[in-house]
């Protein structure tokens, strides 16, 4: 059987999508190849379709930050013991497709009982939730934060990894989102009811520690403020400006002066962005240590994957229009 792969021809509406046959891939050397059973579905992915991202590749090009499947065959120099072991990987891109061919070394086992999608729920949003809670903010037991849409595929993710480091969260999104995260440990503000500004510093009158912020555009404006002294603004996402035109690298710099421009006037504060692939693929052993992590809490039941819905491949352009409406909670995961 040839392998399917989901290809994105240049900036199109998701219907332009295109589901290509192909040989299945001979892994290289130190490759192996992983029959796919899941892949993530992120924000990334909207804007490469637009054309948008950042981090751009040349078209045509297949999305997909992350999968998860069974090794079914491996290269020359890759240990032949991988083949039949479920694994999950964050890449560059190439995940949706039915067999990818990937680095022995940017491979992480799933352990039982964890399943594909769990394990693609978990993934790329664990990582940047990650490398945005220690990395960039470097919470601290005690410390306050705000997550704009806590229920989110990423959020979901970050609000659970924030309350194990000992971190105190609020949560702002929509009066339907809260009302199917009741199981999340974090104090909820509605945006659609509430004065999110007026309500953060009711719950955190001397300003919080830490905003991760996913909206961008207006909203930056608004995290800022919610700040204390010494607290940092963490911008991903930008869905605000998924529409913009222009250059994206433009854009990045004009964010980078304006976070520049309120540091300087606000000195103690700081703001960053939060971008995984602005500087190349995370590093492998890093991603693994992290992933190794992320999946044994979700083993063993210390760590809850949120799957919004789930999708077969070929149905690619009917999951991401879902995605882009937005609404989600948890992660929207495609399946072989």
């Amino acid at each position: 059987m040839p392998a399917v792969e989901i290809v994105l021809p240049g900036p199109v509406e998701p219907e332009g999508m295109l589901a290509c046959r192909r040989p299945v891939p001979v892994p290289a050397p130190h490759e192996v190849l992983v029959e796919v059973e899941a892949s993530g579905m992120s924000f990334d992915d909207m804007l490469m379709r637009r054309g948008t991202c950042l981090d751009r590749r040349a078209y045509p090009m297949v999305p997909g930050r992350d999968l998860a499947g069974v090794v079914t065959a491996t290269g020359d120099a890759a240990d032949p013991r991988l083949v039949g072991q479920r694994v999950a990987a964050v890449v560059p891109g190439g995940a949706w497709a039915t067999h990818v061919t990937v680095d022995a070394g940017a491979l992480t086992p799933v352990p039982e009982p964890l399943g594909a999608v769990d394990a693609v729920a978990l993934a790329y949003p664990g990582l940047l939730a990650r490398y945005m809670l220690h990395d960039v903010a470097r919470v601290q037991p005690g410390q306050v934060v705000v997550v704009p849409g806590a229920p989110g595929w990423v959020g979901t993710t970050l609000v659970q990894l924030a309350r194990q480091a000992g971190v105190r969260v609020i949560g702002v999104s929509s009066t339907r989102q809260l009302a199917e995260t009741t199981d999340l440990d974090f104090e909820p503000v509605d945006h659609w009811t509430e004065d999110v500004s007026a309500r953060v510093r009711q719950l955190a009158p001397g300003g919080v520690d830490a905003v991760f912020d996913s909206i961008g555009g207006p909203n930056l404006a608004e995290s800022w403020d919610q700040l204390g002294a010494a607290g940092i603004l963490v911008s991903y996402g930008h869905n605000f400006t998924r529409d913009a035109t222009g250059d994206p690298a433009d854009r990045q710099a004009a964010l980078t002066a304006q976070f520049d421009a309120w540091a300087a006037a606000s000195p103690g504060r700081r703001a960053a962005t939060a971008d995984l692939f602005a500087a190349g693929p995370p590093d492998p052993a890093w991603a693994g240590t992290v992933l190794s992590g992320l999946f044994g809490s979700a083993a063993e039941g210390r760590l809850r994957p949120y799957v919004a819905a789930t999708f077969p491949l070929a149905e690619a352009p009917a999951a991401l229009r879902v995605l882009e409406t937005g609404g989600q909670v948890g992660r929207v995961v495609l399946t072989a």
